[in-house]
């Protein structure tokens, strides 16, 4: 009987929805300055998790879309249509700073009626330890450069 040999690389184990969702939030805060560590946490619900600083309203969200492909990871103002399009605009001036914070994949737009958005999608191949560190790396980057925004805008 021949020996067995590798044909392939050896994938790391695929997580649950809810396990992986669970431990982004504890590699997130760990990752984030104490001045950033004291946010509140919604979820994991189904797919996705929200991270906020006391509105609910304004928070930064992973969203798990397999079907798709992806994970959006973003800041999302869900609050009156008014109120988000003050947010959106105070963001939109800072555009090219957030650019050059974040690179070019992060996407500022109207994302319903209402609700606006800074995110960015990431691809999806499987919810494993690489793709927890990457997405708790990108959401960490993006907290630390969009909250001192969120907080100084006069909104």
């Amino acid at each position: 009987m021949a020996p067995r040999t590798r044909t392939a690389a050896r994938r790391p184990p695929q997580m649950k929805t809810r396990e992986f969702l669970s431990e982004l939030v504890e590699l997130v805060r760990i990752q984030l300055p104490s001045g950033l560590r004291d946010m509140r946490v919604v979820g994991p619900l189904f797919t996705l998790v929200k991270f906020h600083y006391g509105d609910p309203v304004v928070h930064y969200e992973v969203w798990i879309q397999r079907r798709a492909g992806l994970v959006e990871v973003g800041l999302h103002f869900e609050g009156t249509a008014e109120r988000n399009a003050k947010y959106l605009a105070a963001m939109s001036r800072r555009a090219k700073e957030i650019t050059k914070a974040l690179g070019p994949s992060v996407e500022l737009e109207q994302w319903t009626a209402s609700w606006t958005r800074v995110h960015e999608h990431m691809p999806l191949e499987a919810l494993d330890a690489d793709t927890l560190v990457a997405v708790a790396h990108r959401l960490a980057g993006m907290i630390r450069v969009l909250e001192p925004m969120v907080r100084g805008a006069a909104v």
